[in-house]
């Protein structure tokens, strides 16, 4: 009995390691966990004691790994990831699908299209418990323990891998109560002069995203706006509200369109594309239930974005 125990302990204490070293931090890794900090320091100075050796440089503010510890990181990591696969896999066998998904995305697409459809998985797998995190804020898959993001553009990080989902379009467009106070400009240099821009800016480093016009050799950029947001349902807000001509991808601003709330301009001038993904890491590929509900995603809004 005394052993079985044991070895449940360094089990736990393994985990525990591995999530300190992917998260960074002694503090998240507990959290995730759902133990306190001080069980968590306790339980990572057993498993050195139980191994002789220092695996982990702490200090108030950063954790480093020992030349131990990186050893041993690479040893037990696939190890412990494959035996959670097993064990997932069973349960799954004999139970169906269940578990969690974690997926972020940013807010005007998880208010516009995702949630909206989650209904239609649910009903699919409904011992599936989703949690959708919900920011303009790029996040660490690993420091969030999330399985999935949706991203907007280019894919900076090799390690993950990416499925594009669709190509989408900036849209300039105003609402018709701007248009019908201010006149419809006929070309970007129009902007300049008597006319309000509404625009964004990075939630993660406060950088202004300039609003972007091509036609053959011509190019206009304007940098700055009168009224901007780092939310991109604030910003599509502040273009429903009246304040200025702004730029909107057309997965956001496709219904407001076929509506009449807001009116396109500028139509023969180029704006930017960029592709949607999901993103996830190598070691999510073997999830079944991330899995099943990433290829859903990927179908589901290819189709509804078509």
């Amino acid at each position: 009995m005394n052993g079985y125990a044991r070895t449940m302990d360094q089990f736990a204490a393994i985990r525990l390691f591995l999530r300190v070293v992917e998260t960074g931090s002694l503090t998240r890794a507990a959290a995730q966990l759902g133990m306190p900090k001080s069980s968590a320091s306790k339980l990572l100075s057993e498993l050195e004691g139980h191994l002789g050796v220092k695996l982990l440089s702490r200090s108030t503010r950063v954790v480093k790994l020992t030349g131990e510890g990186s050893e041993y990181y690479q040893q037990v990591s696939p190890i412990l990831l494959r035996l959670s696969e097993v064990d997932a896999e069973v349960r799954e066998r004999g139970s169906g699908l269940r578990g969690r998904v974690r997926v972020d995305v940013h807010s005007s697409m998880a208010n516009a299209h995702l949630i909206p459809l989650l209904g239609e998985f649910r009903a699919l797998h409904p011992h599936i418990q989703l949690m959708v995190g919900v920011s303009d804020r790029p996040i660490s898959l690993v420091e969030e323990a999330a399985d999935c993001v949706i991203r907007l553009g280019k894919i900076a990080d090799a390690s993950l891998i990416a499925r594009v989902i669709f190509e989408d379009r900036l849209i300039t467009c105003a609402s018709p109560a701007y248009l019908s106070r201010k006149g419809t400009p006929a070309d970007p240099p129009a902007l300049k002069t008597g006319h309000e821009l509404v625009g964004y800016f990075s939630a993660l480093t406060g950088e202004r995203v300039p609003l972007v016009f091509r036609r053959g050799d011509a190019l206009y950029e304007f940098e700055t706006a009168d009224v901007m947001s780092n939310d991109s349902t604030g910003h599509l807000s502040m273009i429903l509200a009246g304040l200025g001509v702004g730029q909107a991808y057309g997965s956001t601003v496709r219904a407001h369109l076929e509506q009449g709330v807001l009116v396109p301009v500028l139509r023969d001038w180029e704006t930017h594309t960029a592709p949607v993904s999901v993103l996830y890491p190598q070691a999510r590929k073997r999830n079944k239930r991330v899995r099943v509900f990433i290829d859903w995603l990927v179908e589901r809004l290819a189709r509804e974005l078509a």
